[in-house]
């Protein structure tokens, strides 16, 4: 007669909130990190990362970094630390440069730059407007260009477009600045052509030389003295809200630098928002503007048209939501839009979501991360950034080096299913979308990697050794303990089955079994080795596009296997012992390894002995 074996055939997610003792058997528990789960359902050791640009032995982190997709359909990467802003730049003008290149500097370390859009009608083009905790409102066009040759008086560069192409100014601010000196030269011709003409000196200036638009800055707006902390924009008005104060000031929507408004207010024009509690965090939901201010406060912004007289006015009202103690957004950077909902971190801290724009009387901010509230009440998100990629919200806590991900499935018929995974143990603080490549920045140097790539990590520059270094990470998959249908009574197993996929060069893998809690009774330990012909079977098969259904797998092909991994089952051998519970854990801690299970259990029954051990 065949054995019958009680398996795990799933993993469903990550759960701390309930006792792993009761937790359902297909679940990851406490202590798992560095693994993730698939369409599937399959845990999978996760993908590395690469270092994307140079290194650096810099202690600075980059503190904050987002993607410009230009209105001319460039891409512009861009990050700051320290006084430093950069932006990646792959092929500019033919020339493939794959670098990050400084585009100001000596720019205020005392607070996170951020950025919001702005559509200049005049230069006919979407610039970039700058908060950094200052008075100041500093705009950059994105132009960017390389330098072919020059004369005494033009600067003529590669490639085929023009300045003017490259999103230099034709009108006002006609200035750019040599990336490699630091020099600003002034032109007065030539934006739409090859050549820039009218510079009165040219010295300094080389073949090869990456020239950038000189950046603009507003002094005194929106108010003297009032330092700029977060910024947003809604319908081309900029939104900019200060730490230190209450109201927020909407710009005019063809002037970012503003803010005046009539009364009556007409359309268009500038704003005020008193709220009770600093600004911290702007988004949209449908036709509104909603802020979150303080620990606790949600805002909504409400435009309605009236008529005065015989003209169309505006007015502008501000309506505080029904929210709870600290239910406020933690920062601009842990908020991201999402149709029309917005999700966020908070106060309590618990990643939140506000949905149904009609309706916005109140919030009723769902919670989503109750299933790991233990994590999130031990996690410490000073600096926490979040950004949504590939159907799922990631969410950095730089302090303890951990990204954690709220995955968001939808099958065909609709139904969607939500599901954490374990921790990931990652550099990070800043996420962004680079060539379609999720990319964190570093929470300790100046670098930024793209992640989920490869199957090891990369020693920081800052921290030791050559900066090609492979550094291995932990893959830990703890799953909740099985009770097998009776918690009291004691039983008993003498065969482990595991099915699952894995690289013959992971021959270290290693099976831990806790018989009882924490291993109580006793801890049993295999080795799972890819090498070994016995246990292998066919080559995993690539999970193509074709094979796969769009917007089902978050991590698009990050998640598929190895080109050398393969189909593995292995049942281990054991003398019998007695228990009540059993906890599997499958690890490995090398590099370059891949390891995948989707089953695993054991053929337990109950015992014929009674469990006396502790009656009194």
């Amino acid at each position: 007669m065949p054995t019958r074996y009680s398996l795990s055939e799933e993993t469903l997610g990550y759960s701390t909130s309930v006792d792993e003792t009761n937790a359902d058997k297909r679940l990851l528990v406490t202590g798992s990190q560095n693994c993730l789960i698939d369409r599937n359902r399959k845990v999978k050791s996760r993908p590395g990362f690469t270092r994307l640009g140079t290194g650096s032995i810099a202690e600075t982190p980059i503190r904050n970094a987002f993607t410009w997709f230009t209105s001319t359909g460039s891409e512009l990467p861009l990050r700051f630390y320290y006084d430093e802003w950069e932006v990646y730049l792959g092929t500019v003008d033919t020339t493939a440069i794959n670098a990050w290149t400084r585009f100001t500097s000596s720019r205020s370390t005392t607070a996170i730059p951020r950025g919001a859009l702005f559509f200049d009608t005049t230069e006919n083009i979407d610039e970039m407007i700058f908060v950094e905790g200052t008075d100041d409102l500093i705009e950059w066009s994105g132009g960017v260009a390389v330098v072919s040759s020059i004369t005494g008086t033009t600067i003529t560069k590669a490639g085929t477009t023009t300045f003017a192409q490259n999103r230099f100014y034709t009108s006002a601010n006609k200035i750019v600045t040599c990336v490699r000196t630091g020099t600003d030269y002034t032109y007065t011709g030539g934006e739409g052509t090859l050549t820039l003409t009218g510079i009165a000196d040219t010295t300094g200036i080389v073949a090869g030389d990456i020239l950038v638009q000189k950046i603009v800055t507003t002094s005194n707006k929106p108010e003297a003295n009032r330092n700029n902390h977060t910024i947003y924009s809604f319908e081309n008005q900029i939104l900019v809200g200060s730490d230190d104060a209450n109201e927020v000031y909407i710009s005019q929507n063809d002037d970012y630098a503003d803010f005046s408004f009539a009364s009556p207010r007409l359309a268009g024009e500038g704003g005020l928002l008193t709220l009770d509690a600093p600004a911290n965090a702007f988004g949209t939901l449908g036709q509104y503007v909603v802020v979150s201010a303080g620990r606790n406060s949600w805002f909504r912004a409400n435009y309605e048209q009236i008529t005065v007289s015989t003209s169309l006015a505006e007015t502008l009202r501000v309506k505080k939501l029904n929210t709870g103690v600290d239910q406020g957004a933690l920062n601009q950077e842990t908020m991201v839009q999402l149709g029309n909902a917005i999700i966020y971190l908070s106060h309590e801290p618990a990643v939140r979501m506000i949905a149904d724009p009609e309706n916005l009387t109140g919030t009723d901010p769902r919670t989503l991360s109750n299933p790991i509230k233990a994590d999130f009440d031990a996690e410490d998100f000073t600096n926490a950034c979040a950004i949504w990629y590939k159907n799922a919200y990631y969410l950095s806590a730089p302090v303890n080096s951990k990204t954690y991900i709220l995955e968001f499935v939808e099958d065909a018929d609709g139904k969607l299913r939500r599901f954490w995974n374990p921790p990931q143990i990652l550099p990070f603080r800043a996420f962004s979308v680079i060539s379609e490549a999720l990319s964190g920045h570093s929470n300790g140097v100046p670098e930024t990697y793209t992640a989920f790539t490869g199957t090891h990590d990369i020693v920081p520059n800052g921290t030791e050794g050559n900066p090609d270094d492979k550094l291995p990470y932990n893959v830990i998959m703890a799953f909740a303990y099985n009770l097998y249908g009776d918690r009291a009574n004691l039983k008993s197993f003498d065969e482990y089955f595991v099915e699952g996929e894995i690289t013959p060069n992971t021959t270290d893998v290693l099976l831990t079994l806790n018989l009882d809690f924490g291993g109580s009774t006793i801890v049993l330990e295999r080795t799972i080795d890819g090498s070994d012909e016995d246990i292998l079977e066919g080559n995993v098969g690539f999970n193509s596009l074709g094979q796969t259904s769009l917007g089902t797998n978050p991590l698009g092909g990050l998640l598929n296997p190895p080109d050398d991994a393969r189909k593995f089952n292995v049942t281990f051998d054991y003398p019998r012992d007695d228990f009540r519970m059993l906890q599997a854990i499958i690890s490995v801690n090398e590099i370059d390894r891949y390891i995948a299970v989707n089953a695993h259990g054991a053929n337990a029954k109950a015992s014929p002995r009674k469990n006396i051990t502790h009656h009194k």
